[in-house]
């Protein structure tokens, strides 16, 4: 039976009930088109009937928006006295009487002039909304009270207009417009926004490049915040953030462990979780300094004192509660003989967990640097170094799953170009049958399809030759991961991409995040659903510019259910498979935190690559265990080197050479080194490779198999874990055991 609901809960059903909904479009910067956004999602609403209008629209004389401007009925705006001079503004009360469905407001942190109802108009639309009004507003990042503050540290501008952080956490729909540096740059040129003079003044301090990045990098991590609260009140098992365990004692080695994780964990947002399990001696000297060094890091610092249980124990239920993904511990070595019996928190917490990563600290190695804060020195060397090499540039829009804009918002960015006078080629473009995609390639140049014989049946594909021929300045290919038509000159459409970049030809394309290799393991956690197609991921760091194209589930599956992704006979099936809000919720929060973290790189380039040497043998899981080490390099911005070990080379059966080449290719793709070494020892030969190697991190994989199997290969590792030293050691843990979380 139904838990009965408390009088307060009803209340706030009903309160929430009778208010109008709240939607924010989030930007980095003025500039990045979110009032446009807003008025575009105005105008699709007009269409559906819905009774809106426009109460504040700065367009600043922007004729795109004003385009959509003049479809909507405007309140005219409210005159204020200040001083003699008359200034215009939000009329509250007019909107108020004529209460409409929905009401378009820009400027969300705007401070109003006296004489006003309310101070702020964040508070002119808390009032709008209590009256079941809904609204569509805008924001930028820096206007959050929680992050003026470091806006105003780093970049020396005080933040005037801003708006408490519960505004946008009650918010029913935050939508991020994503866009790149270069491309507010050419916004701010071509149309215009500032005066000359104004503009050259911006560029120097709130508009430079590095003060840019820090803005987006905290605008993606912001959303993808916001998401993961709903991954987490949905239950998903799905755990898309990185959430760090340190387990530490009162010893000053767990000091450096909770360095090592801090600045480790700076490039991911992460959460810091430090655990310190108490015995019999107590340092309180120590016990400071560890809640320091917390502090330090931002992280929480928890002291247990009485166990009860194991401390393997202690952190097994720590790990569960808090849906922990890693954890940074010490290794204590055993003699040889008393290894295979030893009792280990590593295997008792990997034994008892399930998709859980221990990296054991080597304190006689220096502690992982993050590199050091970006200058815009730093940025215009890279972009010289760009410039240089006569090769095209690459800019991909990602999002979370078909259906969300990527081709419209390519369509429009080629139109801008087409404007500016840039030889724009459409090479391929597929509309899925929209009209509103189909009508943005209207006065764009169209390549026609190649036809090739496939099966006694010509096909339609991607006519390489005669687009290298054409020598477009600008070509647009849709749907990254495709795969070509057999009888084509590549077996895919990144290949192709790699030829038009290498004649010089700057490429524009789309992916889905499923679509990116060394996701391909995590997209099938979450969605159930294994991706065939992928692009690899040196492709994706190579772009010159990747752009989030952000939509909630809710208007996804709206998209969805209007027969705007797919044909009406197969939404059903979407909606009930790929398309559940569940599986949207954690692929828009992995498509949010896929692009924070290039741009985090874009912030912290490293002079000198750290090394990962994964060692991997041939099962079902050796896969897996290679596109985390992946996962690791990229987010190290570190060399990979991947390592098999057959006992010989020279008898390796048919089916054995096909598997090494497969893992070859894959190696390869994700941009990294393969190694074939013939030893009969394993431990002997993983310790003389991470001695000739030096790696920074050696990445190997938990046992899973169980009875003496599983006793023997832990006993491998632990032997491993005796005799390597100067290299940190990540152990990958099973994600297939059943029953563990």
């Amino acid at each position: 039976m139904p838990r009965r609901a408390e009088p307060d809960e009803i209340l706030k059903q009903i309160v929430k009930l009778s208010s109008g909904r709240h939607k924010i479009f989030l930007g980095m910067a003025p500039g990045v088109g979110k009032t446009y956004r807003m008025l575009e999602e105005g105008k699709e609403l007009k269409k559906k009937g819905v009774d809106i209008i426009v109460g504040y629209i700065e367009a600043q004389n922007r004729s795109e928006n004003l385009d959509l401007l003049n479809i909507h009925e405007i309140i005219p705006k409210k005159v204020f006295k200040v001083n003699n001079n008359e200034f215009y503004d939000l009329d509250l009360e007019a909107i108020i009487e004529r209460r409409p469905a929905t009401v378009i407001i820009d400027e969300l942190a705007h401070n109003n002039f006296p004489g006003s109802l309310n101070q702020k108009r964040y508070q002119d639309i808390e009032e709008l909304l209590s009256n079941g009004i809904s609204i569509l507003s805008t924001l930028n990042i820096h206007q959050l009270d929680s992050i003026a503050p470091i806006i105003e540290r780093n970049i020396g501008i005080k933040i005037n207009e801003t708006v408490p952080d519960w505004v946008l956490n009650q918010a029913d729909e935050v939508v991020l417009i994503d866009i790149s540096v270069d491309e507010l740059y050419n916004r701010l040129q071509i149309k215009q926004i500032y005066s000359p003079e104004q503009l050259k003044h911006a560029m120097k301090y709130f508009f430079k490049r590095s003060n840019l990045v820090l803005l987006r990098d905290l605008a993606l991590n912001l959303v993808a915040e916001r998401v993961d609260v709903e991954v987490v009140n949905e239950k998903l098992s799905a755990k898309i953030k990185a959430r760090v365990l340190v387990a530490a004692s009162p010893k000053g080695k767990s000091l450096n462990f909770i360095k090592h994780a801090g600045e480790l964990l700076k490039i991911s947002h992460a959460d810091l979780d430090i655990l310190c399990i108490l015995t019999k001696d107590i340092d309180h000297t120590i016990i400071n300094q560890l809640r320091e060094s917390t502090k330090l890091y931002n992280g929480n610092f928890f002291l247990v004192k009485d166990l009860r249980k194991s401390i393997a124990d202690e952190l097994v239920h720590f790990i569960k509660l808090n849906r922990i993904t890693q954890v940074v511990m010490g290794y204590s070595k055993t003699s040889r003989w008393k290894q295979l019996f030893s009792d280990s928190k590593v295997f008792k917490v990997l034994e008892k967990t399930s998709n859980l990563d221990v990296l054991i600290i080597d304190n006689k190695k220096e502690g992982y640097q993050t590199p050091a804060e970006n200058k815009n020195k730093e940025l215009e060397v890279i972009d010289k170094i760009s410039d240089n090499l006569n090769l095209g540039k690459l800019k991909i829009y990602i999002g979370m799953a078909p259906g969300v804009g990527k081709t419209y918002k390519m369509l429009q960015d080629a139109q801008g170009f087409h404007k500016q006078g840039i030889n724009v080629l459409l090479g391929v473009i597929d509309t899925h049958g929209r009209p509103e995609t189909a009508e943005l390639m209207e006065g764009l140049n169209i390549l026609p399809s190649k036809l090739i014989e496939h099966k006694g049946k010509y096909l339609q594909e991607f006519d390489l030759e005669s687009a290298i021929l054409a020598k477009p300045e600008c070509i647009l290919i849709d749907e990254l991961a495709h795969t070509n038509v057999s009888g084509a000159i590549n077996n895919k459409r990144y290949q192709d991409v790699q030829y038009l970049l290498r004649a010089g030809i700057n490429v524009m394309s789309t992916v889905n995040i499923q679509h990116i290799e060394s996701l391909n393991d995590i997209v099938e956690q979450v969605t159930g659903i294994k991706v065939r197609e992928t692009v690899p991921d040196w492709i994706i760091s190579h772009a010159s510019e990747i752009v989030l194209i952000d939509l909630s589930p809710e208007a996804l599956q709206e998209r969805l259910k209007a027969g705007k992704i797919y044909s009406l006979n197969k939404i059903e099936q979407a909606l009930t498979h790929f398309f559940q809000k569940k599986n949207l919720i954690a692929l828009r929060e992995l498509s949010l935190r896929e692009v924070a973290e290039s741009v985090e790189h874009e912030m912290h380039p490293r002079e000198k690559k750290p090394k990962v040497l994964c060692f991997v043998d041939i099962n079902l899981n050796t896969l897996r265990l290679i596109r985390k080490s992946a996962r690791i390099a990229n987010r190290l911005q570190a060399e990979l080197i991947v390592m098999h070990i057959a006992k010989t080379t020279s008898k390796l059966s048919e089916e054995k050479k096909i598997s090494i080449i497969e893992l070859e290719q894959l190696i390869v793709e994700l941009g990294g080194d393969f190694r074939l070494v013939e030893g009969k020892n394993i431990v002997n030969e993983i310790i003389r490779a991470v001695e000739k190697v030096k790696p920074d991190y050696t990445v190997l994989g938990e046992a899973r198999k169980k009875g003496v199997f599983t006793l023997l290969q832990g006993g491998i590792i632990r032997n491993i874990l005796n005799k390597i030293s100067n290299s940190h050691i990540w152990v990958i843990g099973d994600f297939t055991r059943e029953g563990s979380t």
